[in-house]
């Protein structure tokens, strides 16, 4: 049995740019531009807003914006507080050996292992003998395991108030048997994993933000208690209210297992396959509240505007409560269903001591996953999208005919050849090669999640306000007249990612101690995820109409990664070991979404090649070192291996440092909140126009990190010509150490005492740069990795 617990408190420390307080009053005097009233389009007298006007919603809002707590109009707000978490782990694993219970050899009156029993040697009539010739028998181990995990963390935000916390428990149950025959073994598993996550927030069954605030909503799953929260507002130029979904999921997966393996002269065969079950059952309220994007276009008079001017124009159309975009999703409950199977068959073939080949195929079937009462519902789209119509589980679609239970099309030709050779030409070098191709299945349950958002399971709105009418706060959701409003849509004929991996390597052995290698890696990937929003043209008109504006899920990505490592080792040896590793790669794919935490679809739906560029986890240079050393005190150590008060105090220690740095990852110049972006019901996925100058600084600071002048916002109505990730964000570089000791016990007991250092020196690390070309921060680093932390532990085994 083990147990780990851990309680913790994290630094949290974030900036936010919100609007002063000259503006939450109305006044926009320092504005760079004239304000206009929406309602007569006459401007609005020094700039100032009535209080008669502003919107009485927007004003119940406004009280979940903080006030600046620092001077001036860019990252004026701070907040420094300390995350809470915790966790608790129980582990309880059995062994119970079968084998005394099975009658060991067939031949003989109870022939065992030599004869055995009667039989021993021939005993009794001789039929031992047979027995004796089987002396190997039959074992059997059956092992099992309970695996308890429970999480609880905090999630806060930069706005005080509008955090949550997320609690996730799961229990994992893997039971073996494992039978050997003579040489064949044979492997029989279950495993039973069920998971669960939940997240609230402050507001859920205790305030109803939304009705308080007088926005009326579509259906009465929005009013819900267990639903209520802080709508999320938007605001070019400021950091955005986001208050976290009170949410909930079950999943549950079910998977049988077979392995037979058996050495045959120099060959090691192995067959094994799987069957799993899946089952998911979570709430559909991932937007329950209502989000609300305000861009300045209406106090701007239709004039594009960037808030590098500072002029406020996005927060006077909030105060004035005339919104450019409206969306809700929000709905009861779905219960996914799964399954899938594989099987593989691979032999290690020893061709001679200086040659092995490892071969092996797997094929692997997994089927979409089904809504147990059919809820899913999908869109057909017509030929270059001149159309769409959803369709349900199991429909009929008016352009691509009947849809299947899960609306997507079984991938049923994922067959997976693996191919590795290793040869040594002389001693203490060894060459390596391979190729695999694997399948990315994971897919498959998020597409369901998205396809049992839409009608008729969930309400989905994304309602697009034009100059006039405009749209207001507390009815914008009521104000589609839209006939499909589903805001995603999946091509039926959408395939698994396959990932292809070439491999070479070279080792050598310069000493008993010293090691060097060589690797290069290429990685090919096909059938990756591509999102685009098709329903749109560059002028933020719709193209289909009486549709909403969708998004679109395709598997037409696909990426490349060339890498070469080097590495020298030194094993463990007179109490020092160490390692040094230098990686140099690259990696470019044509899929805005791969390695971001948020959905981009491509800029221009009809030109995918333009997204061809440096993969946004793209690192070109890495650097890792790490130092393992045994402090040369105690018993059988160097010094004070005699025992003693210094002996007990100092002895049994090690210490280890780990060194790493590498380059930066890149970033994109985005136009947020653009209102031709706004008006295609997808927002950053516009990038700014590029102006030929050089992008990186020889010296670059905090609040200048790259040129900003080599970006410009493109015309409206036109692409943006700047291509994904020109911009070279912040490299890195971090100490760890960690000081560690086993003490022994009586009997099996033992004490380990271990403390971690992370960023030993303190180092100040950027991350993340503001690349939004509408933002008033636009350059800026606004994100570091965190300080020092020290921590503690200390573990007991019995």
């Amino acid at each position: 049995m083990n147990y780990t617990g851990n309680r913790s408190d994290n630094a949290f420390d974030q900036y936010a740019t919100v609007p002063t307080a000259a503006m939450r009053t109305g006044d926009f005097s320092a504005s760079g531009i004239q304000l206009f009233n929406p309602s007569s389009g006459q401007p609005f007298a020094g700039n100032q807003i009535p209080a008669t006007l502003m919107n009485p919603a927007a004003l119940y809002l406004l009280g979940f914006i903080p006030a600046p707590n620092l001077p001036g109009d860019r990252l004026n707000f701070h907040t420094s507080t300390v995350a809470h978490s915790s966790s608790d782990n129980l582990s309880v694993r059995f062994t119970q050996n079968l084998s005394s219970t099975v009658p060991q050899n067939g031949g003989g009156f109870g022939g065992g292992g030599r004869g055995g029993g009667f039989g021993g040697r021939g005993g009794f009539g001789g039929a031992g003998g047979a027995g004796g010739r089987g002396a190997r028998g039959t074992n059997i181990i059956l092992q099992g395991q309970l695996q308890y995990r429970r999480t609880e963390a905090e999630a806060l935000n930069v706005f005080p108030g509008l955090g949550g916390t997320n609690t996730n428990t799961s229990l994992t149950v893997p039971v073996s048997l494992n039978v050997v025959h003579n040489r064949t073994v044979n492997t029989f598993s279950v495993n039973i994993a069920h998971a669960r996550s939940e997240s609230i927030n402050a507001f859920a069954n205790v305030q109803d933000v939304g009705g308080l605030a007088g926005i009326n909503y579509p259906t009465a799953a929005s009013t819900d208690p267990q639903n209520w929260g802080v709508p999320r507002l938007s605001f070019t130029g400021f950091t955005g209210v986001s208050n976290a979904p009170a949410t909930s999921r079950t999943d549950t997966r079910i998977t049988a297992g077979y392995v037979w393996s058996h050495p045959f002269t120099k060959h090691q065969l192995r067959f094994g396959t799987d069957y799993r079950i899946d089952r998911s059952t979570g709430e559909l309220n991932t937007n329950a509240p209502g989000a609300y994007t305000f861009t300045g276009l209406y106090s701007a008079r239709g004039i594009p505007v960037t808030e590098s001017a500072g002029s406020g124009a996005a927060f006077a159309d909030f105060l004035l409560g005339v919104p450019q975009q409206a969306a809700l999703q929000v709905g009861g409950t779905t219960r996914l269903r799964g399954r899938s199977f594989d099987a593989f068959v691979e032999d290690n073939w020893q061709k001679s001591s200086k040659l092995t080949f490892n071969l092996g195929l797997r094929y692997e079937l997994v089927m979409p996953y089904t809504e147990a009462s059919g809820l899913l519902a999908n869109l057909d789209a017509a030929p270059g999208f001149t159309s769409v119509v959803p369709v349900q589980a199991g429909g009929v679609g008016p352009f691509t005919g009947s849809f299947p239970a899960g609306l997507i099309n079984a991938d049923w030709n994922n067959v997976g050849p693996r191919v590795a050779v290793a040869y040594r030409p002389v001693r203490g070098t060894i060459l390596r090669a391979g190729y695999s191709i694997t399948y990315n299945p994971s897919s498959y349950a998020t597409i369901a999640r998205r396809l049992g958002e839409q009608p008729p399971a969930a309400v989905t709105e994304t309602i697009v306000g034009g100059l006039e009418p405009t749209l207001d706060i507390e009815n914008a959701l009521l104000a589609s007249s839209a006939s499909t409003t589903n805001n995603w849509g999946v091509d039926r004929t959408y395939g698994l990612g396959m990932i292809q991996t070439w491999n070479a390597s070279f080792s050598r052995d310069l000493t008993q101690s010293w090691n060097v290698a060589a690797i290069y890696t290429r990685i090919k990937g096909l059938n990756l995820d591509l999102l685009s929003a098709p329903n749109r043209g560059p002028d933020g008109s719709l193209s289909i109409p009486d549709v909403q504006p969708f998004t679109w899920e395709a598997s037409d990505g696909r990426s490349i990664l060339n890498s070469a490592n080097f590495r020298l080792t030194r094993r463990l040896a007179h109490g020092m070991a160490g390692s040094a590793s230098y990686t140099v790669s690259k990696s470019m794919d044509n899929t805005p979404s791969l390695g971001s935490l948020s959905t981009i679809v491509e800029q221009d739906p009809n030109n995918p090649a333009a997204e061809w560029a440096l993969s946004n986890f793209d690192r070109r240079q890495q650097f890792a070192g790490t130092f393992l050393a045994e402090l040369p005190f105690g018993p059988n150590r160097r010094w004070l291996d005699t025992g003693g008060l210094f002996s007990s105090v100092l002895g049994g220690w090690t210490v280890t440092a780990t060194f790493s740095a590498q380059s930066g990852t890149p970033f994109t110049a985005r136009v947020c909140g653009a209102a031709t972006d706004i008006a295609q019901g997808t927002n950053c996925s516009l990038r700014a126009d590029y102006t030929g100058g050089p992008i990186q600084l020889n010296d670059p600071t905090l609040t200048n990190f790259f040129n900003t002048r080599a970006f410009a916002p493109p015309v409206p109505g036109l692409f943006g010509s700047a291509s994904r990730n020109m911009i070279i964000g912040p490299g890195g570089r971090q100490l760890n150490g960690t000081l560690v000791r086993d003490i022994r016990l009586n009997g099996t007991r033992a004490v380990t005492l271990q403390v971690n250092a992370t960023n030993l020196l303190n180092t100040v690390q950027w991350t993340v740069l503001d690349t939004d070309i509408n933002s008033s921060t636009f350059g800026n680093v606004i994100a570091a990795r965190p300080m020092r932390a020290v921590t503690m532990s200390l573990r007991f085994r019995f």
